[in-house]
C-alpha cells in the first residue's frame, strides 16, 4: 500500500476532469491516486477514496460550520472539523488524539497542512481556472497523514464548499 511518505518531494495535482461533473481527482502525473465525489449535484455530502481508505464528508447540519467524517454505510463520525471564521490558522483533531495544524493565507490561494511542531508536511496551491485546480507539495515525511491520507482531500473538500458558499451569495 502507498502512503504520502512516498510521494516526498513530489508535486500532485488535484482536478476536476469535467465541469459538468463534480467529480475531483487527486493526481501523480496520469495516475489517480485518489477520488473526491459528490453523489448528486447539489449535495454537500462527498465520498472520498484515497489509497486503500474510503471516507464521507458530510456537514450535519446546514447552519452549523461543521464537517464530519465516517466510514461509508456507518452513522457515527470518527472525525470532525469545525473552520474558524476569521482565523487563518487552525487545528484539525484526528482519531487517538493526533492533530495537525492549518495556516492560510488571507484570499486562501495557498494552504499548509503543519505537525504540531509548526513545520510544513504539505503546501497546496489553488490555481485560478474555471475548473477546481490544485497544486500540492509534499515536503515532508509524516507518519500522521500516512495513517489517516483523507486528511488532504478532506481540506480540499472545506475549501470547494467555502468558494461555493461564496459565489452563491
Amino acid at each position: 500500500m502507498k502512503t504520502f511518505s512516498d510521494y516526498f518531494g513530489k508535486t500532485l495535482h488535484f482536478v476536476q476532469p469535467s465541469i459538468w461533473k463534480r467529480v475531483f481527482q487527486l493526481k501523480d502525473g496520469n495516475q489517480v491516486i485518489g477520488t473526491l465525489i459528490y453523489p448528486k449535484f447539489f449535495s454537500v455530502r462527498a465520498e472520498a477514496s484515497i489509497f486503500d481508505s474510503k471516507v464521507e464528508f458530510y456537514e450535519p447540519k446546514w447552519w452549523k460550520n461543521l464537517v464530519e467524517v465516517r466510514e461509508p454505510g456507518k452513522s457515527q463520525p470518527f472525525a470532525s472539523y469545525k473552520p474558524a471564521i476569521l482565523k487563518n490558522k487552525e487545528k484539525l483533531e484526528l482519531p487517538r488524539g493526533e492533530s495537525v495544524n492549518l495556516n492560510s493565507n488571507l484570499l486562501s490561494t495557498t494552504l499548509e497542512i503543519l505537525d504540531h511542531y509548526n513545520s510544513r508536511l504539505v503546501l497546496l496551491k489553488r490555481k485560478m481556472n474555471v475548473k477546481t485546480t490544485y497544486e500540492i507539495q509534499i515536503e515532508k515525511r509524516s507518519e500522521v497523514l500516512d495513517r489517516n491520507p483523507w486528511v488532504l482531500l478532506l481540506i480540499i473538500y472545506v475549501e470547494i464548499n467555502k468558494s461555493r458558499r461564496r459565489s452563491a451569495g
